[in-house]
């Protein structure tokens, strides 16, 4: 028989004072109730109730075994209804990882809107560029740009992450705007310390094999830091449209080269395989999903 069944039996039959009045709301006979209560003195080698023809009592064991079986069964029942909340409404908190731009530009304002949606859910979000591993640090999600090595997660394909050229108004309007890559030797050109050692753009169309050879008076480890050093009019940056999208939009930047532009790089949301649906992760994962094609296909018009 099993234990947790004919705990809840004798607490009926406690409760009720007798096993006609615990069979009914146990929905079982009275035998079945005798049986069950014969199952847990056997096991407990101990008396739980002493029955007289006038009625029915608790023994010492039985008392002291009533109120703890009175707990755990509570508590089972309370399990069971956090588990049904679970699959009925995501709750829980969700660790997810990405790159800074692609972090602080699209990702973070996608969760805020995600967890408004669903408030009993959190969400930690970490910062990195550089290669989190999922299993060893705890993430449930990364958003990662670049080439994916089988590691033994699932990978959902993005829209690819686009970079782009651009320079203020002011700046071409003094220097001139670039025709050909070949003519940046002539310019100003903000370089990005973590890209190919900032020595040259690869540019799609260049004659380059290598790509655009310049020599940057500026070098930047932050695609914040070359946009604003653009955005004073210094040179011509080159960036991902994720951080340039506003600046393009508003005419604050200008687009360089247009007919040149850089090789776009894949982009994916990893997270590991689940043997069964988790509701949070099924409906963070749809989330995004949805979201995140509209607002990088929408990038990919400028």
């Amino acid at each position: 028989m099993d234990r947790l069944t004919s705990m809840s039996v004798f607490i009926a039959v406690v409760e009720k004072g007798s096993f006609v009045a615990a069979a009914d709301v146990m929905n079982m006979s009275p035998t079945m109730v005798g049986k069950h209560i014969g199952f847990l003195e056997r096991r407990l080698k101990a008396k739980l109730l002493v029955r007289t023809t006038r009625r029915q009592g608790l023994t010492e064991a039985g008392q002291l075994y009533y109120e703890h079986c009175r707990r755990l069964v509570r508590d089972a029942d309370n399990a069971e209804a956090l588990v049904n909340a679970l699959q009925a409404t995501p709750v829980g908190q969700i660790r997810i990882t990405a790159p800074y731009t692609l972090g602080n530009h699209v990702i973070t304002p996608l969760v805020t809107r995600f967890l408004k949606r669903y408030p009993e859910l959190r969400v930690e979000i970490m910062l990195a560029d550089r290669k989190v591993d999922m299993i060893e640090e705890g993430f449930d999600f990364a958003f990662r740009i670049g080439d994916i090595m089988d590691e033994g997660l699932v990978a959902r394909a993005l829209p690819d992450y686009e970079m782009m050229l651009a320079a203020t108004p002011e700046y071409l309007a003094t220097y001139g705007s670039p025709e050909t890559p070949a003519a940046l030797k002539h310019h100003h050109c903000l370089g990005f310390s973590q890209r190919e050692g900032g020595k040259f753009w690869q540019l799609i169309g260049a004659e380059e094999e290598t790509g655009s050879p310049m020599t940057p008076r500026l070098v930047v480890n932050s695609g914040e830091g070359g946009r604003q050093a653009a955005l004073a009019g210094f040179g011509i940056v080159f960036q991902s449209k994720v951080i340039l999208e506003r600046d393009i939009r508003d005419g604050t930047l200008v687009r360089v080269l247009a007919d040149y532009p850089p090789p776009t790089r894949p982009l994916h949301m990893l997270y590991l395989p689940q043997k069964e649906p988790v509701l949070k992760f099924d409906a963070f994962s749809a989330f995004m999903l949805e979201h995140l094609y509209k607002r990088l296909t929408a990038l990919s018009a400028l």
